[in-house]
């Protein structure tokens, strides 16, 4: 090797050594990859109930939670009125007068002063609201049955307003048409600890929504959208003799299973 070699090198490795000695920011971390998923876990990812733990478990937490059987009303296919009564109003006329008069019997006189107001405010009552959806008595079976295993006291509500109702009738009949509103809402607090609304999901929203409300103190107890599907390992299926050999298919899920699986992700999420 030459002299002129040696130098050029030399300088070469003197270049590499000074800038591995310069200060650099460290190149950022990659974060790890997701594992991918199988088509069963795909499957089960997009289908899910959300339920964490198997009934039986439900049930037993429930019961430790709910000591002293919960009375809940469950409202089908409806919510609560945000309206507080059926009567509503836009004009409300006031009259006042004012009046002084004196009067005297010879040797005393005596003076008398007052005011009346008298108000008149004209109501009209709400047209009556959609007819309620009907619900599949087997899908209330469900529901309502799961509660009842686990020591909830399920109130009907169209009973509870009537009992109500006859409460306030003293026989006369000289009231009016009560009011459907303040009555339903008179019944649900006397008769209820909680309010269940069960109510059909749209079109982004596809299932089932559900809310709990507390009549205690009018706080929301939980709320959640769910298909209410079972879980696959609760699922019914049989194999099937086919032309390609057996296949396992599973049986459609009954409104009864969907009922009893409402029931167990509101029972799952409720706390007193």
């Amino acid at each position: 090797m030459s002299c002129v070699q040696a130098t050029v090198l030399m300088l070469a490795l003197a270049g590499i050594g000074a800038a591995l000695a310069q200060d650099h920011s460290a190149a950022p971390m990659m974060a790890p990859a997701r594992s991918p998923l199988t088509e069963q876990g795909w499957s089960d990812l997009s289908t899910r109930s959300g339920r964490i733990s198997d009934a039986d478990s439900i049930v037993d937490q429930f019961r430790e939670r709910f000591p002293d059987r919960p009375r809940i009303a469950v409202l089908w296919h409806q919510a609560l009125s945000d309206r507080v009564s059926d009567w509503y109003g836009y004009h409300r006329t006031t009259l006042a007068m004012s009046g002084k008069s004196s009067q005297s019997d010879g040797k005393k006189r005596t003076q008398q002063q007052g005011n009346v107001a008298a108000g008149v405010q004209s109501e009209t009552r709400g047209v009556p609201g959609e007819r309620q959806k009907e619900t599949s008595f087997a899908l209330r079976d469900g529901l309502i049955g799961t509660f009842q295993s686990a020591g909830a006291s399920m109130v009907d509500e169209g009973l509870a307003r009537r009992l109500s109702d006859n409460a306030l009738e003293d026989g006369t009949f000289s009231r009016l048409s009560p009011d459907q509103l303040r009555l339903q809402m008179r019944a649900l607090a006397e008769y209820a600890d909680y309010v269940l609304e069960l109510t059909a999901g749209d079109g982004s929203d596809p299932g089932y929504r559900v809310r709990v409300l507390s009549t205690e103190n009018a706080t929301v107890v939980t709320t959640f959208s769910t298909t209410a599907e079972p879980p696959e390992s609760e699922k019914e299926s049989h194999w099937v003799v086919t032309s390609s050999g057996y296949q396992k298919r599973d049986m459609p899920v009954s409104l009864s299973q969907i009922g009893r699986e409402l029931a167990l992700l509101t029972m799952e999420r409720m706390r007193p």
